[in-house]
């Protein structure tokens, strides 16, 4: 119900939500942060909306322990926030709030807190040499959904992380824009148990222009840790030099990548070149990830580097020291470049039903050719190795899209539509 009534809350249809009638009706504008301060502590128990007026918030706004009764932050144009903590607060939504630096390093902190709704916030330090960001910090039950993050430290020497989920449980990552950033992971970090990250469009982060470590070290996601991950119907745009468009090592188990699209280019980054789209373990890392399935994806990255050739996938040959049960499962999936094979095929349990474009096939169990892709990976008729021939035991239900596979699905992550 605490989902239900905060979607209500934040202007989402959600049928047979009750919200007390304080909690619906009172509001309270204010116009700088005492206000702010007066007014979260006049609804620690009762619940309501504050509304945010134009002013350039620079001192921290910070929420603490609250009853269980909503309460709504919303942003109007011409708000400006720089920092903004949630300490052991609980049922928050956030909406339509911009955060940037405003003379100092920009960030909004979930930290001990729960059920919380983040929704349609503008995140960018464009123009600064500071920094922005979203962290997670040992929370449960937070949606981040229909927001924007961009420049998120393009010209600081820092660190610079978009989003950052640090032990939190039950995250919902979902239909947000990440974009333009230099020296920049989008979402970077160590998360709990259960985060799916699904319908979100990654765009161009690429390498900054500083002596600094940051500036060879750009990801689209990177985690350390998870326990029941879902990446689900995501766009990977271009990532410059980095580990991967998708990056995972050490303890995150239990994963579920399905229906993705990974991009090799973009014309709005002339000559950049996506190194790999999906690395699973690290030469270095203590714990490699056990139990990934990787299905129905369209990956056409794959770039050659200075230690390796052109790959699409990429796992970690310390695989094969693992009990096969642990490697990754690999099925169904269309792969723009496997150029050196030691670094796939035998590292996996299960490597079958793939359509690899160039390189080498690995085994009789996938197929090596011209599958005839359209823009964007969209086969067409002519994609006879794609069409009808993917594993239905391991197809989702449905593509990228959202059409209906049916029960002779396609390989890759769309259907094919006739025209």
């Amino acid at each position: 119900m605490w989902r239900r009534c905060l979607l209500a809350a934040l202007g989402a249809v959600a049928a047979g939500c009750v919200l007390a009638a304080s909690a619906s009706a009172a509001t309270i504008a204010v116009r700088d942060e005492a206000q702010f301060q007066a007014a979260v502590s006049a609804f620690r128990d009762s619940g309501g909306r504050i509304l945010l007026l134009p002013h350039l918030y620079r001192a921290p706004l910070v929420v603490g322990p609250r009853s269980s009764a909503l309460l709504r932050i919303e942003g109007t144009r011409g708000a400006r926030v720089q920092d903004l903590s949630l300490a052991d607060a609980q049922s928050v939504g956030i909406a339509h709030v911009t955060f940037m630096p405003l003379g100092g390093d920009s960030r909004l902190i979930v930290a001990g807190s729960r059920h919380v709704i983040l929704d349609a916030l503008t995140f960018t330090a464009a123009g600064t040499a500071h920094t922005v960001d979203l962290e997670l910090d040992h929370s449960s039950h937070v949606t981040v959904r229909g927001s924007s993050f961009s420049h998120c430290g393009d010209a600081s020497p820092e660190w610079s992380l978009c989003l950052q989920p640090q032990r939190a449980d039950h995250v919902l990552i979902a239909d947000n824009r990440f974009h333009d950033c230099r020296g920049c992971d989008f979402i970077h970090g160590r998360a709990g148990r259960d985060t799916t990250i699904r319908d979100n469009r990654f765009a161009r982060a690429l390498r900054c222009h500083r002596r600094v470590a940051k500036c060879i070290h750009q990801d689209a996601i990177e985690l350390f840790a998870a326990d029941g991950l879902v990446v689900s119907r995501n766009r990977f745009g271009v990532t410059e030099r980095g580990g991967a468009q998708l990056y995972l090592t050490d303890v995150v188990d239990d994963v579920r990548i399905a229906n993705n699209l990974f991009l090799r280019d973009d014309p709005r980054a002339p000559g950049v070149r996506s190194p790999v789209g999906i690395y699973v373990g690290a030469a270095t890392s203590p714990h490699l990830p056990h139990h990934v399935t990787i299905v129905n994806n369209t990956i056409l990255s794959g770039t050659r580097t200075r230690k390796h050739r052109a790959m699409s996938i990429r796992v970690s040959r310390r695989y094969l020291g693992l009990a096969r049960r642990n490697r990754p499962v690999i099925v169904n999936n269309v792969l723009a470049r496997v150029s050196e094979p030691r670094l796939l095929c035998a590292n996996t349990r299960r490597l079958t039903r793939n359509v690899m474009l160039r390189g080498s096939a690995c085994s009789a169990a996938n197929s090596l050719g011209d599958a005839f892709i359209g823009a964007l990976g969209r086969p067409t008729a002519r994609s006879l190795l794609l069409i009808d021939r993917a594993d239905p035991a391991y197809a989702p239900p449905r593509d990228y899209t959202g059409r209906p596979r049916g029960a002779r699905p396609d390989i890759g992550c769309y259907e094919y539509v006739p025209r």
